[in-house]
Order: structure tokens, then C-alpha cells, then sequence
């Protein structure tokens, strides 16, 4: 629903560049819907692989595995928007570099 709502001027650099700017909060509010749909997920999962510091090597890895079925579903249902914050957060730096939780991915 969100994507159907996307005006393509909103998504226009002249548009799109001034969203930071001092009251241009009326600015492309679609755009940064998604935007902050697509944070929202990228966070979610960034912060359930790595939020509890006694997780386990395998504890994340099951976590991992479980965001990589999301991912899929995703893909299946065409929901490319969250199939992508899912595939970025998975290839942050901070899970990226979790070589013992990927050896444990099965």
C-alpha cells in the first residue's frame, strides 16, 4: 500500500534532496515512508541477531536462519522492499563479520 501511494515527482532529486533541510518536513512524505519502513526492518533485524549479548555463536545463527526464511518469503510474496532491508541488514558490517555465527548457518 505504501508503494501505490509513491509520487514519482517525490522520488526526484530536486524534491528528494531537500528532505533534511530546516522545514521542508512536508516534503516527499511517501518517499520517506518507505525510507523509514525500510530502517525499520533493517534495524528489527540487525538488532535480534546482535541485541542480546549472551547470545551464542549458534543462538545467532538460528536467528540468522530465521531472517533468511523471512527473506525468502519475501521474495515469494514480491515484497521486494523488506526482502532488500532484510538482505542489507544481514550484510552490515556488524553481522557481516560474525565468522563463527555464519559457520554455524546452515
Amino acid at each position: 500500500e505504501l508503494f501505490k501511494k509513491l509520487l514519482p515527482h517525490q522520488c526526484l532529486g530536486s524534491v528528494w534532496s531537500k528532505r533534511n533541510k530546516p522545514g521542508s518536513e512536508h516534503l516527499a512524505p511517501t518517499v520517506r515512508a518507505t525510507v523509514a519502513q525500510f530502517n525499520g526492518v533493517a534495524k528489527c533485524v540487525i538488532t535480534t541477531c546482535l541485541g542480546n549479548p549472551s547470545m551464542t555463536a549458534r543462538d545467532r545463527a538460528m536467528v540468522v536462519e530465521h531472517w533468511i526464511k523471512v527473506a525468502k518469503a519475501c521474495q515469494t510474496l514480491r515484497n521486494y522492499s523488506s526482502l532488500h532491508a532484510i538482505l542489507s541488514a544481514l550484510q552490515s558490517v556488524s553481522i557481516h563479520r560474525l565468522d563463527k555465527t555464519w559457520e554455524k548457518v546452515s
